[in-house]
């Protein structure tokens, strides 16, 4: 039974946020008279082209923990390029920040595996690399505004 009505929550919560979309893509269409354009990240794109190439759920998961390594590697990329901006001090403050959040992501990942131990199915499998993956991403664009502040 609560497999049954967590399938139904998934379901309803998929074409409320679907109804949502097409929702927002008909308004932007009739305020601007153009169609949408939604413009992916490079690692989203490249997340997205492995994924189409597959109906095979642990090939996407593969696809998935490749763009998690992908967005590792702008963070450290992104602190990199923080640290030669930023003063000694400024630096060692993203210093605490970013082991603040290593420990928040290791908590996450925790709850997140926790989580999705309730559920069956090859499905939440996905779920749960792409809840993983946000976060990760999460970080790199914040890291990233950062950047694009102070090069302005």
């Amino acid at each position: 039974m609560k497999i049954l009505i967590a399938g139904l929550f998934i379901v309803l919560v998929g074409i409320t946020t679907i109804s949502s979309c097409n929702a927002f893509e008909i308004n932007n269409y009739t305020n601007n008279q153009n169609a949408a354009i939604e413009v992916l990240d490079p690692i989203d794109k490249i997340e997205q082209d492995c994924i189409s190439k597959t109906a095979d759920t642990q090939e996407m998961n593969k696809c998935t923990q490749m763009a998690q390594q992908l967005w590792e590697k702008d963070i450290n990329k992104n602190l990199a390029e923080l640290k030669e901006i930023l003063s000694a001090e400024d630096y060692k403050k993203l210093q605490l920040s970013q082991t603040s959040w290593e420990n928040y992501i290791d908590k996450e990942y925790g709850f997140i595996n926790s989580l999705t131990s309730y559920t069956q199915g090859t499905m939440y499998l996905n779920t749960k690399e792409g809840w993983r993956t946000e976060i990760l991403k999460q970080r790199a664009l914040t890291l990233r505004g950062y950047l694009n502040t102070l090069k302005k």
